[in-house]
C-alpha cells in the first residue's frame, strides 16, 4: 500500500497578488471607483477568504490502538520508557481537511479524507469478577450549535522531533498563549469506584488543552534512542494514517510494535500543508469543527493489550551485544 501523501500546493501563485509599496495587500482593501460617467460611491472589491478547515464527523472508518491513561504502566518516572505499553482498541471517524477557498465555495475546494480517533479511554482499576473496568473521558461539545473551535500550534509531542506539531483547540482568541484553553464539554464523571479519582479533569463539565495531534504510533528523536511510543488521548483527536486503520477489531488488536506502521513522516506532511495554506490568510486560520455524537460509551469493561516498552528493541540489542563481546561495552 502506498504511503499517504499531502502535496502542498495553495492553488494560487503569491506573487500575483496587488502589493503596495508599503506592503499592504491591495486585494484586501476597499477602492473609490473614479472612473468617468460613475456616482463615485465606494466600490467594494471582494478579498477571497481562504483557510483551513477539519470537519470530524461520527461515522466510523475502521479500528486501531490507542494508548491507556491511568494504567499502573502508565509512569512518569524514566521507568516509563522500559515498562510495557497498555494499549485498547478504538475505532477511527471519517474526518475531511478542507483547504477552502471563498472563489470555488466548499465543493470545489481541495479536500483531503482522513482518519480520527474521538475516544479516550483512562483505567479505572479491576472490579470483584476480576474485570477491567475503563472510562471513556472523550471530549464532546456541550453545546451541538457551538462546535467550531478556533486552533493555536505548539510542539507536540514533547518526544518528538521538533517539526512534529499539535495543535490546541481554543473557543475564542483570548485563550490564545493560556495555560488552559478550557472548552465547554458533555460532562464526565471523574469519581472512581475502583481506585483514584480520574486527574485528567478539574470540573465534570469542562475540558482543558484538546488537540488534535498524531496518533497511532511515533518515534521519538534521536536523543531518546528513537523510542518507539504509542500515542493516547485525554480527550483529544488524534490523527491515524491510513496504513494503521485495520477493517476490524480483532486485527487492530493484533498490532505490536515492531508490526506497527509509525505517523512521523505521514503527520507532518499533512501538517506542513496546513500550515502553508493556513499562512496565507491574514488570520491564519485552521478551524476544527466537531459534529456530535448521539451514542458512545463511557464506562465499558476493556480488554487492555500489553505491547512492549518504548525503548525494548534497544534494549534487547543492547542485551545481546553484551552477550556477544561484553568486553565491547
Amino acid at each position: 500500500m502506498s504511503e499517504e501523501t499531502f502535496p502542498i500546493d495553495c492553488g494560487y501563485n503569491v506573487d500575483d497578488w496587488l502589493i503596495s509599496p508599503t506592503g499592504r495587500n491591495l486585494n484586501l482593501l476597499c477602492k473609490k471607483n473614479t472612473t468617468l460617467y460613475t456616482d463615485e460611491s465606494v466600490k467594494d472589491i471582494p478579498a477571497p477568504e481562504k483557510y483551513v478547515m477539519l470537519k470530524i464527523t461520527p461515522d466510523k472508518s475502521g479500528y486501531t490502538l490507542q494508548k491507556v491513561y491511568g494504567h499502573p504502566n502508565d509512569s512518569t518516572t524514566l521507568r516509563k520508557s522500559v515498562d510495557p505499553q497498555p494499549a485498547v482498541v478504538v475505532p477511527t471517524f471519517h474526518a475531511k481537511l478542507i483547504l477552502f477557498d471563498s472563489t470555488k465555495g466548499e465543493s470545489g475546494s481541495t479536500q483531503y479524507d482522513i482518519n480520527v480517533t474521538r475516544d479516550a479511554w483512562y483505567y479505572l482499576g479491576v472490579d470483584p469478577t476480576g474485570a477491567t473496568w475503563c472510562r471513556n473521558i472523550a471530549f464532546e461539545p456541550a453545546n451541538s450549535a457551538k462546535n467550531k473551535y478556533l486552533t493555536e500550534q505548539i510542539h507536540f509531542p514533547p518526544g518528538a522531533d521538533n517539526i512534529v506539531h499539535g495543535f490546541f483547540l481554543m473557543q475564542d482568541e483570548s485563550q490564545r498563549g493560556k495555560d488552559q484553553r478550557n472548552l465547554d464539554a458533555k460532562n464526565v464523571s471523574l469519581a472512581n469506584p475502583y481506585g483514584q479519582r480520574i486527574s485528567s479533569r478539574k470540573s465534570e463539565s469542562i475540558a482543558s488543552n484538546i488537540m488534535f495531534h498524531i496518533g497511532g504510533f511515533y518515534v521519538a528523536r534521536a536523543k531518546l534512542d528513537h523510542a518507539k511510543w504509542l500515542g493516547g488521548s485525554e480527550g483529544c483527536f488524534t490523527f491515524i494514517p491510513k496504513r494503521s486503520v485495520h477493517p476490524t477489531a480483532e486485527d487492530a488488536s493484533k498490532v505490536t510494535l515492531e508490526t506497527a506502521f509509525f505517523s512521523n513522516k505521514t503527520w507532518v506532511n499533512m501538517t506542513a500543508m496546513i500550515e502553508k495554506f493556513r499562512d496565507s490568510d491574514p488570520q491564519r486560520r485552521f478551524i476544527v469543527q466537531i459534529e456530535p455524537r448521539s451514542e458512545y460509551s463511557r464506562d465499558s469493561i476493556k480488554n487492555i493489550i500489553i505491547l512492549s516498552g518504548a525503548l525494548d528493541r534497544q534494549i534487547k540489542q543492547y542485551i545481546s551485544g553484551f552477550h556477544s563481546n561484553p568486553f565491547a561495552f
